[in-house]
């Protein structure tokens, strides 16, 4: 469980997918989370995280020139980490780069970047993930279109958009 100090918030910045592509997964995630019982949360591709200043963070999201970004999906991948139980695989490509290059130099701080949205947050055994792997359905790309800013928490249901910029 990823755990915050008591009064320590911070901040994430995510790449949210368009509205038919965000209705999609949306869709796709509810229904997990309501199979499983795990929490519900937003479709979204992590950029950067563990931000403590939200001036920072605004100042680097204002930065970022990019148009919006149509990912490749690679696959579905699965973890034992519980932010990444099931999640859709994407290509690491040169826009998507430039977006973390940009925040990475504004706000200095380390976050390895690795492109994904994820799809559960539950800690699952294996055969349970590789039966959702196998009956998940998804498209061959995905196309996201605004950046937001994140105010995280220790629990899901707490996460509030604070920030939103059209790509």
């Amino acid at each position: 469980e990823y755990r915050l100090g008591k009064n320590h918030l911070t901040y994430s910045v995510w790449l949210v997918p368009a509205y038919s592509d965000a209705k999609y997964y949306n869709q796709i995630i509810a229904s997990l989370s309501k199979q499983y019982a795990a929490p519900k949360f937003a479709a979204h591709m992590t950029i950067y995280s563990k931000i403590s200043s939200i001036s920072e963070a605004k100042k680097a999201v204002s930065s970022i020139k990019s148009k919006k970004i149509q990912a490749k999906i690679l696959g579905i991948g699965k973890s034992d980490y519980l932010w990444k139980t099931l999640f859709v695989k994407i290509k690491k490509d040169r826009q998507l780069v430039s977006i973390h290059q940009s925040l990475h130099d504004s706000l200095k701080n380390n976050y390895d970047f690795a492109p994904h949205l994820s799809l559960i947050y539950k800690k699952l055994n294996t055969q349970t993930k590789r039966r959702i792997q196998n009956n998940l359905k998804i498209k061959k790309s995905i196309l996201f279109d605004s950046v937001v800013i994140i105010r995280s928490s220790r629990t899901v249901k707490n996460w509030k958009v604070v920030y939103c910029k059209k790509l």
